[in-house]
């Protein structure tokens, strides 16, 4: 990792894998599976305790201010963010497409 932006990724996705169970990023998880961000669930809580995280850490780290840290919040969850076990709304979408 040769810059701050990459060494900040890293440092994300540390964090992100804790939450479901691993001891920080691991790589051989990830080369296991090409989709390796489906592999696993957190909860929405999780996620928003990892959104707060992230946007502190961004705003410190990469002197973001709040505006562009959450922007690059989104677009790091969309890329690599887990599923999300209790979203209503895809609880919700999921049950209408077994009953159709």
């Amino acid at each position: 990792m040769s810059n701050k932006y990459d060494k900040f990724v890293k440092k994300a996705l540390d964090k992100m894998f804790t939450y479901v169970g691993f001891e920080g990023f691991n790589e051989e998880f990830t080369k296991q599976h090409e989709d390796w961000y489906q592999q696993k669930t957190w909860t929405m809580e999780q996620s928003a305790d990892f959104k707060k995280w992230f946007i502190t850490e961004t705003k410190k780290d990469l002197k973001f201010n709040k505006h562009m840290a959450e922007r690059e919040f989104s677009w790091f969850d969309l890329k690599w963010g887990w599923k999300v076990s209790d979203d209503p709304y895809f609880s919700n979408f999921r049950k209408e497409l077994v009953h159709d």
